[in-house]
């Protein structure tokens, strides 16, 4: 049987849409976090020096989004056809976007410049982003990126969102909250979610 073993930090981050992989597949992993004080005793054992670290068997992989993307076909949520991974990808890389943006704003210390930060997200840069993500699911409409079954493109959406974008904005996108809805609305899902220790980032 093989065995999975993910190592990130105590949050969301950059190891979340793993995890939700690893959820929707009903595949057990080893879920080791770590805190910013352990990390550095174990970043030299890592091969970039940097995390998510994925351990599969014994082999590393690193890189989230390759990680994610791995995962995804290994398990059959990477779509059936080029055309179907390519919408992924675009879905994957505006939230991508957007999360380069949240960071931003978590990392920030200067308080005015975090306002201003806080401000440009909420005014400008989320509802851009979400309203563009509304415009390529409009194409379908049936709340999935793809088919009529949860895909990569479905987690992205839900965990970059989730709890980093304000409801008013996501009310006005009715397919962008279809996504959010069909994927925390997965038993599976739900019940992980129920159970996860709320975190920052």
């Amino acid at each position: 049987m093989t065995s999975y073993s993910l190592l990130y930090f105590n949050g969301r981050g950059r190891a979340e849409v793993i995890r939700l992989l690893f959820t929707l597949q009903g595949q057990k992993f080893e879920d080791k976090r770590v805190t910013h004080e352990t990390w550095h005793a174990i970043k030299p054992n890592t091969p970039f020096g940097k995390m998510p670290v994925l351990t599969i068997d014994g082999k590393e992989y690193t890189e989230s989004l390759a990680i994610a993307k791995f995962l995804a076909k290994e398990f059959g949520f990477y779509g059936s056809n080029n055309q179907e991974e390519y919408e992924i990808d675009q879905i994957t890389g505006m939230c991508h976007d957007l999360f380069l943006e949240l960071v931003k704003e978590f990392f920030e210390q200067d308080s005015d410049r975090k306002a201003e930060i806080q401000r440009n997200l909420k005014e400008k840069t989320k509802p851009r982003i979400v309203g563009n993500l509304e415009k390529v699911l409009s194409a379908k409409g049936n709340g999935y990126c793809i088919g009529e079954t949860l895909s990569l493109g479905d987690l992205v959406i839900y965990d970059t969102l989730d709890g980093r974008v304000e409801d008013d904005i996501i009310d006005k996108n009715p397919n962008v909250k279809a996504v959010m809805n069909n994927v925390k609305s997965n038993d599976r899902i739900e019940a992980y979610l129920a159970a996860r220790v709320p975190t920052a980032m």
